[in-house]
């Protein structure tokens, strides 16, 4: 459905670009409307064309957007499962702030292994 609204869309800017362009350099009313509806169909079946084609080779998902947003979760949790999931995580985040790193490399700073970085003399 998005792949044909998109078409139509690009469709009708077309139409009204060669129309516009008709009105400008003074052609026939007859002249612009015929190709106004030839520039409309034209362009509408070739953005679908291109919209299928990468869909099909699955670089754009354009319908396959749509579909997830009806979709829910097979199994909602009860509020009891997710308090006891929030407890455990949170004892979980607690154990690991209370147990320091463990990183031989890391060395506190002192003033004795601070470096003084001179000024660059002007």
């Amino acid at each position: 459905m998005f792949k044909l609204g998109m078409s139509l869309v690009f469709a009708f800017i077309a139409a009204m670009v060669i129309a516009l362009a008709g009105l400008i350099s003074d052609v026939r009313l007859m002249t612009i409307l015929v190709r106004s509806l030839l520039g409309f169909l034209v362009t509408c079946a070739g953005v679908w064309v291109v919209s299928f084609l990468l869909e099909a080779k699955n670089l754009v998902g354009f319908d396959k957007n749509l579909d997830l947003i009806g979709e829910e979760e097979p199994n909602p949790k009860s509020p009891e499962e997710l308090d006891a999931e929030d407890l455990a995580a949170q004892a979980a985040d607690s154990k690991e702030d209370s147990e320091p790193a463990q990183d031989p490399s890391f060395t506190l700073l002192t003033k004795d292994n601070l470096k003084q970085v001179k000024p660059p003399e002007s």
